[in-house]
């Protein structure tokens, strides 16, 4: 074999290797970009799933974040509602006592033992309902109720009193009337923070009618 043909062997054997790689190589590369794109059609699949998953729970637990919440605002609200109906309650009986010229200790007594009734169910209220309140308002009325305390002994002290002498009945008398007076100069104080509550409560509005 001259050497013509010693090349165009060669060229042959080459041309033939060459288009044996490419062949291999683009077998190679369809494998490999298969692989990638199944690897990356199921990483997005799980992703998908992750998400509308992740996405499920965050919808539940909002769901029933607002439904605890609405439920804690609906008793808070009633709470105080009804906080702030006893204390109008006993501004209403006790103005009865501030009557001058009340000489009817049967009836000053009643009113005054209806005015304790209605001042221990206020205490009883805030108590149990004190959770659904900010720290503000507990810190107010704490200081308010502990305040009242001697007014209150004094009050049920005088309607416990026995009278043997019209003078003692009138003695009686004034003194369920200093106890209710006492007590009731301080109300205000307790109903200006209920309307702060209650601003809280709505979102801080300026009024309250």
């Amino acid at each position: 074999m001259d050497m013509h043909g010693v090349v165009g062997y060669f060229i042959v054997i080459g041309g033939t290797a060459l288009g044996f790689l490419i062949v291999v190589a683009w077998t190679i590369k369809s494998i490999i970009a298969s692989e990638v794109t199944k690897r990356y059609e199921l990483f997005r699949q799980q992703l998908q799933l992750e998400v509308s998953q992740t996405l499920d729970q965050f919808r539940k637990t909002m769901a029933e974040e607002k439904m605890v919440f609405g439920t804690m605002m609906d008793s808070r609200s009633d709470s105080l509602v009804q906080l702030y109906g006893l204390m109008i309650d006993i501004a209403k009986t006790g103005r009865e006592l501030s009557r001058h010229g009340l000489n009817n200790l049967p009836f000053a007594v009643g009113t005054a033992q209806s005015v304790l009734a209605s001042t221990q169910e206020f205490f009883g209220t805030y108590q149990k309902n004190g959770i659904y309140f900010s720290d503000e308002f507990c810190a107010a009325m704490d200081t308010f109720l502990k305040n009242r305390e001697k007014e209150m002994a004094d009050f049920a002290a005088a309607v416990n009193t026995r009278v043997a002498t019209p003078r003692d009945e009138q003695n009686v008398i004034a003194q369920i009337q200093k106890s209710w007076s006492a007590f009731e100069g301080e109300m205000p104080v307790a109903i200006t923070e209920m309307k702060r509550e209650f601003r809280r409560l709505v979102g801080g509005s300026s009024k309250w009618w």
